[in-house]
């Protein structure tokens, strides 16, 4: 009998021209779906995973993070890891045992894919490339971030509204609209929380029609610590750009634009939402925290450049704003490549530097000045995190997940490594300029770190950093925990999980103590009583419309 593999010439590809021909469940050959980066498409729970060294016995708390992960193959054969289904995984650490729970996000996609049994929803957002069964749905993948807020987690992708999870079982509660109060579009992915104050403050940008028309509205809004919409303004963004991220001070919020450009017509013929103007300058945006007008929006610019993730910021003694964030020197998202490039070169990867970048912003300047960054700090990473009871605060810490190009690296045995060459993290000190660096070793790379404190009063960067570790030649993952400040010394525990996840985006470490406090407020007989999920279809949707079905066969 002939080994399967022998008949593979024989198989008809279930992609012609780009596009899915067929509904067989066969995953593109391409490097976004194959090798560490094949798809996991699992949910379940692993109880007391295997540890190596010593969980430390002060921890007690679940660090939550999402990863994209495509459930059906692709409409496109170029799809990518940003389009993939949103799945939260939960490592829950107490008393020197950790356990596994994973789950996808039962978001308006999920159910309308469930339903039909492939994927419906087309390139990453482009409305005008889906299935026409899902035409006013919700085609968020909610993927990007998870954070904890009042009582529940929110998975939240900046394409779309949030979604709310259960903390202890993962389940989906359902879309969350601050009990009615927030109405746009589109939601952040990285909302920043005052510790002082208890608020939330968060935007969203293409943020008037379905979020996804390259509208150049963006609208910032705080939710306060009792969850009432305390601020809503609304400015305009010079040009359609993404603004991914975002800094707080005590009394600015900083919204970075990075040159990625949408165009409406370029949507409607089919194309990418986003295509790099490397012509074009990054400007940085800065609103008031309280009481905003349209017209008090007041941008910065400087020189061409990508921006990374946003370490911190702070006000200083002259009233200026301290501004810190990673900033490449070239196209980071490649496969979003400038309007005019050739068919079938965008998929290269650029040789790019990224540094991390301290910039200090007059408030008081007149808009559009041109600003350079007081300090380049060449830490050649990414996805830093600082101690988060030090945001709007001045703080000295922050770590990262780092590219170090001159450590070994076994190609041969692990092919390209998934998601960039992160094989290091490292602690970096502002106030001395130190830097101490952890190397995962020539077969792995990591994920993106949380900090975990020691204790609510410890001293800044007193605690833990916790972070995944992609055993890129064996196809398995650990979670490693270190000494936040003493990182090269190696991790002091590591969890083992038995298979691999994807690569992930964000997460964030959750106290025990205050998850129990919020969950005691949200029984059904406490003050708040549970968390209640949106009633009301978004203000573009025509209608709720209903899961898909397989057209009927018309018979005589």
């Amino acid at each position: 009998m002939a080994h399967i593999h022998d008949l593979a010439p024989q198989v008809a590809d279930n992609y012609a021209e780009g596009r899915r021909v067929n509904d067989q469940a066969k995953f593109p050959k391409t490097e976004v779906f194959s090798g560490f980066n094949a798809p996991c498409r699992l949910e379940g729970d692993v109880f007391d995973l295997e540890v190596d060294g010593k969980i430390p016995a002060e921890i007690d708390g679940t660090f939550y993070r999402i990863q994209p992960d495509q459930r059906f193959p692709p409409i496109f054969e170029d799809d990518i890891h940003f389009n993939g289904d949103g799945a939260v995984t939960a490592i829950r650490i107490q008393d020197g045992h950790a356990h596994f729970k994973h789950r996808y996000v039962k978001t308006d996609r999920y159910h309308h894919e469930t339903a039909a049994g492939k994927a419906l929803f087309g390139r990453y957002r482009n409305v005008y490339t889906d299935d026409e069964a899902v035409k006013g749905v919700i085609r968020t993948a909610a993927n990007t971030n998870i954070v904890f807020w009042r009582g529940t987690l929110l998975a939240i992708k900046e394409d779309g509204p949030p979604f709310a999870l259960d903390p202890v079982t993962l389940e989906t509660i359902g879309r969350y609209d601050f009990e009615g109060q927030v109405k746009s579009p589109t939601f952040t992915a990285h909302p920043k929380f005052d510790p002082v104050t208890g608020e939330m403050i968060c935007f969203g940008y293409e943020a008037v029609g379905n979020g996804n028309d390259a509208s150049c509205d963006i609208v910032v809004y705080t939710i306060d610590a009792n969850g009432k919409k305390t601020e809503e303004c609304w400015y305009k963004s010079p040009f359609c750009g993404m603004i991914h991220d975002c800094g707080i001070t005590q009394n600015y919020v900083i919204l970075p634009l990075t040159p990625l450009k949408c165009s409406l017509d370029r949507l409607k013929q089919g194309g990418n939402h986003w295509a790099w103007d490397p012509n074009e300058d990054q400007w940085y945006g800065v609103v008031p925290r309280r009481n905003g007008k349209p017209e008090d929006i007041k941008w910065f610019r400087s020189d061409n450049a990508f921006h990374g993730h946003v370490a911190s910021a702070y006000e200083n003694e002259q009233g200026h704003i301290v501004f810190d964030l990673g900033v490449s020197d070239g196209n980071v998202f490649f496969f979003f490549p400038p309007e005019d490039t050739p068919a079938g070169t965008q998929l290269k990867r650029p040789q790019v530097e990224t540094s991390t970048q301290r910039w200090i912003l007059d408030p008081k300047a007149p808009n559009e000045s041109r600003v350079k960054p007081a300090k380049i700090w060449n830490t050649s990473g990414e996805f830093s995190r600082i101690d988060d009871r030090y945001v709007t605060k001045h703080y000295n810490h922050f770590w990262q997940a780092r590219i170090d190009g001159s450590r070994e690296y076994y190609f041969e045995a692990c092919g390209s490594p998934a998601g960039g060459l992160f094989n290091c993290l490292g602690h970096y000190n502002w106030n001395d300029g130190t830097e101490d660096v952890w190397w995962a070793g020539p077969r792995a790379t990591v994920q993106e770190p949380a900090f975990i404190p020691l204790s609510s009063d410890a001293g800044e960067g007193e605690g833990w950093l916790i972070a995944l570790i992609n055993r890129l030649d064996v196809l398995r993952n650990d979670i490693a925990i270190f000494d936040a400040q003493k990182l090269s010394a190696g991790p002091v525990a590591v969890l083992h999980l038995p298979f691999k996840l994807k690569i992930g985006l964000h997460g964030n470490w959750v106290d025990e103590g205050e998850r129990k406090e919020w969950e005691a407020l949200r029984r059904k007989t406490a003050r708040l009583g549970p968390v209640k999920p949106a009633t009301e279809p978004l203000t573009w949707q025509p209608n709720e419309p209903r899961l898909y079905t397989e057209p009927q066969e018309i018979r005589d």
